[in-house]
């Protein structure tokens, strides 16, 4: 099971999105074959540029088997899925699943995922786990308001999460309707000085490799700007941050990628969530380091010695289907943006366009991260333009 999987593999991605085609395109580079499990979506971001799209459900008994029968490892570019079918028919099967299941289990829930970073030595906010509006009244008493109700599972980019700044019966009842009566995590609002994350890479013999500190800007919980090194961390902090990272990677034996997404706050750290894949937030890594984390990855997974990850100034502005909406249909101008040669444009190939839905992203290096970051929003701004 911790043999290397060298190049002419086949690297099987369990989800179809942009992150799954970035993987797709580092495979591919060195020399794998890529096969993605969609979950039933057909000509998805990811499948366009695979070997094999395996269009189909993730409790599809034949076609998983297909998928799996396909693949030499088996990945994830996506963490919200049901994955015991999966599991249990690649432990089968013999071939390995890296990050492994108990880590994606953790992940996609809320409540366990603090309870692993808090295993692994972790600060997190203060927190309580909550069933019913009574519960909830209790964990509001504890925690003083204003606090974060956040659904158990399955949630990112902001997605079910609701601020809860006042107690009375209605918004405590208007909350739990809103979530769905689901299990809850009710946690603390947090104070940060800055919002930042750690890409962190751990290949199968333990090695471990990552990115540095980036410095993220969420606009209505959707990431908006990274730049690396951040701006207005000291660095005795970031330091800490990395070495919080690693030892958190360490700790779950995770084999892959994992991003770990923290506030600061003053000289401290909380950890606020992890994601056991390549991020949004590691994106312009592609062009800033010599090994990206798509490349440290694939890597990873297939049991090679990991890459240089250590970054040289840049920052990333995220492409949001607002834009498109913002232009009454037209198409953005993109030659406009692409002035810039040092300006790099990445589209995510997806063919509907909605608010909030991340169409793609622009990165840019420079000598320093103010000027990159400078041009690259200026390169958003020159989408804008019709002629």
């Amino acid at each position: 099971m911790d043999r290397p999987i060298g190049p002419g593999g086949t690297v099987g991605i369990v989800g179809g999105g942009q992150l799954g085609r970035m993987l797709s395109f580092e495979a591919h580079r060195l020399g794998y074959r890529v096969a993605v499990l969609t979950g039933g979506a057909k000509d998805t971001p990811g499948g366009r540029v695979a070997d094999v799209e395996v269009a189909a459900a993730y409790d599809d008994d034949l076609a998983v088997q297909r998928f799996v029968d396909l693949s030499d490892v088996i990945t994830w570019e996506f963490e919200n899925v049901e994955v015991r079918l999966l599991a249990e028919l690649a432990s089968q099967s013999g071939v390995p699943v890296r990050p492994s299941r108990s880590v994606i289990t953790a992940a996609q829930d809320r409540g366990r995922e603090r309870r692993a970073l808090i295993a692994a030595g972790a600060p997190v906010a203060a927190f309580r786990e909550v069933a019913t509006a009574t519960e909830l009244d209790r964990a509001v008493a504890d925690l003083g308001l204003p606090v974060i109700v956040k659904r158990m599972r399955f949630g990112y980019d902001g997605r079910g999460q609701v601020r809860l700044a006042t107690a009375d019966e209605a918004a405590v009842c208007g909350v739990v309707e809103v979530l769905g009566r689901e299990r809850l995590l009710v946690e603390e609002v947090v104070p940060f000085d800055a919002e930042i994350s750690v890409v962190v890479a751990r290949g199968i013999n333990g090695e471990t490799a990552h990115h540095g500190v980036m410095e993220n800007v969420h606009v209505n919980r959707i990431l908006d700007t990274t730049v690396t090194p951040p701006m207005s961390v000291p660095p005795r902090v970031a330091g800490a941050a990395v070495d919080l990272a690693t030892a958190i990677v360490r700790h779950l034996d995770l084999v892959g990628m994992l991003c770990v997404e923290m506030f600061v706050i003053g000289d401290s750290l909380i950890v606020n969530e992890i994601a056991p894949r390549p991020h949004n937030s590691g994106h312009c890594t592609i062009e800033a380091a010599s090994t990206s984390q798509f490349g440290q990855h694939i890597r990873a997974i297939c049991g090679l010695p990991l890459g240089e990850g250590s970054c040289r100034p840049a920052a990333m502005v995220q492409l949001l289907g607002d834009l498109w909406n913002d232009l009454s249909g037209c198409q953005p101008a993109w030659s406009e943006a692409m002035s810039d040669p040092g300006v790099h444009v990445h589209l995510y190939g997806k063919e509907e366009v909605r608010p909030g839905r991340k169409m793609g992203h622009i990165t840019c290096t420079d000598t320093t991260v103010e000027r990159a970051l400078q041009r690259a929003l200026a390169a958003r701004r020159r989408l804008r333009r019709q002629s």
